[in-house]
This record gives structure tokens, C-alpha cells and sequence, in this order.
């Protein structure tokens, strides 16, 4: 009897090990709205890597999850602005230093804002459904990861579509 005890704690031990240590990689996410359209849809489930920025800074083009006080759940946009950049949107165009930046995964091009200098340790996000997105100046602390396999639905199966330039 003891020894069918010791293994069914043993064994709880091992599985809640098990789950803390993949919890502490990654997350799963859903994607909530219509601000990542065309690239993630509403309803969308993808894995985060929580890994991704523990030994390097985020990029320009990633797809990433953060946090927010203004909602009781995370926020999936794309990295377009780094620190120390001076970042434009006009009619949904993104001018970065003054150069206007290729972006083919855009839908939409009403959004604008204004020309303004990232401060340090600080990305501009923004969706890329320009007609129906947000954006957001993220403290990279506030950053859970990058947005890493999308699992469902399983039409959808596969990395997500981050963009580098």
C-alpha cells in the first residue's frame, strides 16, 4: 500500500514539475478581435514562446502577445517601431526615420498617427489591419512573447507569419 502511494505522489510531482516547466516557456493565446487580419483571425489559438527574448531583444515584424491594464487579457499586434525610432503612419503607411517601410501583410490603410520618437526600451505595436486596429506604446517588460505555431483551428495549422526586413 505505501508503495502505491509514493508512486502516485511521485507521479503528481513529476506531472506538476512537468507542467510549471512548460508553462514558464510558452503560452497559449487566443486571438480576439479583427486587428490582426489578414495574418490571424478571430478565434485563433497560437503558442507564445516565452523563450524568444530571454537572450535578444524583439525585432521589427514580430507578431507578439502583451500585456495590458486597459483589458483583463493580453493583446496579439506586430512590432513596427524600436526604441530610438522616429515612428509616422499616414493613411495606414509606416514611415520609420523618414523611409517609408514595405509592409505586404497589411489590410486596411485609414490609420494615422503622428510623427513621434520611441523612448528607450519602448516598441510601437500596432495591428495589421490598419482599418481596424489599435496601437500601442509597449515598455518591453509588458512584452510575454512571440507569437510562435498557430494549433487551431487545425485548418490553420502552422508557424505564424512574422515579417522581417
Amino acid at each position: 500500500m505505501k508503495s502505491i502511494i509514493r508512486e502516485i505522489l511521485v507521479t503528481a510531482f513529476l506531472a506538476l514539475l512537468f507542467f510549471v516547466a512548460i508553462r514558464s516557456i510558452v503560452h497559449n493565446f487566443e486571438v480576439r478581435g479583427f486587428s490582426m487580419e489578414p495574418t490571424l483571425h478571430n478565434g485563433q489559438f497560437v503558442v507564445v514562446s516565452k523563450v524568444a527574448y530571454w537572450f535578444g531583444s524583439p525585432n521589427r515584424g514580430d507578431i507578439v502577445v502583451f500585456d495590458t491594464d486597459r483589458l483583463d487579457h493580453g493583446i496579439i499586434h506586430r512590432i513596427v517601431g524600436l526604441p530610438g525610432e522616429v515612428i509616422e503612419i499616414r493613411k495606414g503607411e509606416l514611415w520609420i526615420n523618414g523611409e517609408q517601410m514595405n509592409e505586404p501583410y497589411i489590410q486596411g490603410h485609414s490609420l494615422v498617427v503622428a510623427s513621434r520618437k520611441m523612448p528607450a526600451g519602448t516598441y510601437f505595436i500596432v495591428g495589421d489591419n490598419r482599418g481596424a486596429a489599435s496601437w500601442d506604446l509597449v515598455p518591453r517588460e509588458d512584452i510575454i512573447g512571440k507569437a510562435w505555431f498557430c494549433y487551431w483551428p487545425t485548418s490553420e495549422w502552422g508557424f505564424v507569419p512574422n515579417y522581417s526586413w
